[in-house]
């Protein structure tokens, strides 16, 4: 099986049980919401770009559960229980005492700034997908791998006129900024998935908090990135300490999915396509890979299966708009 993040087989995130074939689940916090705070953009991505580190109390609800009114859009059900994965290191150090960084309701996305949907600015459940009454779909790719592989889902997107969102591993990232400023000026949407792709679960408090802020400064170094979509790895649904962790990096959501074809199991192209469309209705969050050749040759073929439905391929931004 080819890596999407160049780690050994045995490692984290690259077994089939740290991504369930079920419905992922989202493991529920009883502690009450905070209301996000509102704050300036400009500096949370300047405490972010100077290496932010971030703690919270032990008492705050970051990405809590309490469900959001409206539309069907944070639907956060699924598998119960997380991934029975190796731990991480656990030895990343703890975060700095710095403040909580306080996200604003804008961000640079395709055509410039555009408002950012309050879902995403509300802390509640992991979302895992959008309204069903939304005539499109969000294709997330967790971004690692090869290069040249991304740049072909580049291609192949722009000739469909179709957009992702890319939850890059931070390391990937800070490695192929080039690739990052590539994505985002195409106008597709840029999150964070931890700085190095541990099994969230399964970290320390400090190590979860680390890999978060760590990943979170990576994505804030690429312009018009997104400083709300936030995908923790190693699991395809948040803990309450990943939610506090999250929380205290600016992120009230984490962004789960409801369509897996486990592509990064490489069944083959013509499986992660039948399995895409046998599953994706209007509103899902699609989970899929960057770093497997697979999954991009079956890139078309998904596009144009969800073409003969009329579902457009938007970014998570836009789904949730």
């Amino acid at each position: 099986m080819l890596l999407s993040e160049h780690q050994p087989e045995d490692q984290p995130g690259n077994r089939p049980e740290d991504h369930p074939g079920g419905q992922p689940a989202d493991q529920r916090d009883d502690r009450p919401d905070r209301a996000l705070d509102q704050g300036s953009d400009v500096g949370r991505r300047a405490l972010l770009s100077g290496g932010l580190a971030v703690v919270v109390g032990l008492g705050a609800a970051a990405c809590s559960t309490s469900s959001p009114t409206g539309s069907d859009a944070a639907n956060a059900s699924g598998a119960p229980g997380t991934p029975s994965a190796p731990a991480g290191s656990g030895t990343a150090p703890p975060p700095s005492s710095a403040p909580a960084a306080r996200p604003t309701s804008t961000a640079a996305g395709s055509g410039g700034a555009q408002t950012v949907p309050a879902l995403l600015r509300t802390p509640g459940p992991d979302v895992r997908r959008g309204a069903s009454s939304t005539p499109a779909v969000a294709l997330t790719f967790h971004g690692a791998g090869d290069p040249a592989l991304t740049r072909r889902a580049l291609s192949i997107l722009a000739d469909h006129g179709a957009h992702m969102t890319v939850f890059a591993v931070g390391t990937w990232l800070s490695a192929n900024r080039d690739l990052g400023r590539a994505i985002v000026a195409a106008g597709h949407d840029l999150g964070n998935h931890t700085w190095s792709h541990q099994t969230m679960p399964r970290l320390s408090e400090a190590a979860a908090h680390t890999e978060i802020a760590r990943g979170a400064t990576a994505v804030a170094a690429i312009d018009g990135s997104s400083p709300y979509l936030f995908r923790p790895s190693g699991t395809p649904s948040s803990t309450a300490a990943i939610r506090t962790a999250a929380r205290a990096s600016g992120y009230a959501r984490c962004i789960s999915f409801d369509v897996d074809p486990a592509d990064y199991q490489d069944p083959g192209s013509a499986v992660v396509v039948s399995r895409t469309l046998a599953a994706v209705r209007a509103g899902s969050i699609v989970s899929l890979h960057l770093g497997h050749p697979g999954t991009i040759t079956a890139l078309p073929s998904i596009l144009a299966g969800l073409a003969s439905r009329s579902l457009q391929p938007v970014t998570v931004t836009r789904l949730l708009a």
